[in-house]
């Protein structure tokens, strides 16, 4: 599969995720999750205000913008407020993201078994011991995959300032790069119901790059809707994870 295909069928994944939902008659199971995902918004959006204010305090005491001339100072004070703003909420969405994979994996779960069963017809039994181990395989997938952003994240912005002309592409990299990450974790939900190892799982998202970009990235755009972004956009990027390594398995 190509790899315009594989972002077609990422992108096109989030329609079939409604449908599914609305022939099945699932919409119960985005309460619990959008619930979550909004407390997990509200808290990181708390900490992200109050780290910016408490950093915006430290430069005001130690570069005091009153000095300058009135229009500098201001200016400088702006600019400087947006900036840490700015790289606050920018850090904090990121992690806003991986708290919501490691928080909701239990949930995640649970909504994969329900998928699994209504959809494609498999029963899996799922004891406590079980539920337990695909629960912290999510976790540990999601630790993994943080870290590893971060240290590409890093390495882009380090390449951009020893190379200049680089610097106006790692925006659109850094969007690759998380879109990337992010939909892996998810995806693994599903090669784990078919009794993959996670090394398998991680090589199969390798092969087919373009399934996890594109939903991470649709993911990142519905986070720019206010509110209903965050609330809704984790379980929804979860389902069309879901519904993408379906059509993928189909195809073969």
């Amino acid at each position: 599969m190509k790899l315009g295909e594989q972002l077609f069928v990422a992108f096109k994944s989030y329609g079939q995720a409604f449908r599914t939902l609305d022939n099945y008659r699932l919409w119960s199971i985005l309460i619990l999750p959008s619930l979550l995902s909004l407390i997990i918004a509200i808290a990181i959006g708390v900490f992200a205000w109050t780290t910016s204010d408490d950093i915006l305090l430290f430069f005001t005491r130690r570069y005091p913008f009153k000095d300058f001339d009135s229009f500098t100072g201001n200016l400088f004070e702006l600019l400087t407020t947006i900036a840490i703003r700015g790289l606050t909420f920018f850090l904090y969405l990121k992690l806003f993201r991986y708290f919501t994979l490691i928080i909701l994996s239990p949930v995640f779960v649970n909504i994969s078994n329900v998928l699994n069963r209504s959809v494609n017809g498999e029963k899996h039994k799922m004891n406590v011991w079980s539920y337990c181990f695909c629960s912290f395989r999510g976790i540990e997938f999601a630790i993994r995959n943080f870290v590893l952003e971060m240290l590409v994240t890093l390495a882009l912005l380090l390449v951009s300032i020893l190379i200049l002309w680089i610097l106006p592409l790692i925006p659109i990299l850094i969007l690759i790069v998380e879109s990337y990450f992010f939909a892996m974790v998810l995806m693994d939900y599903r090669f784990e119901m078919d009794g993959t190892g996670i090394k398998d799982s991680i090589r199969k998202c390798r092969d087919l790059p373009g399934i996890p970009v594109g939903i991470g990235f649709i993911f990142n755009l519905i986070l720019l809707i206010p509110l209903l972004g965050v609330v809704f956009g984790p379980v929804l990027a979860f389902l069309a994870s879901q519904e993408s390594v379906n059509s993928v398995k189909k195809s073969i």
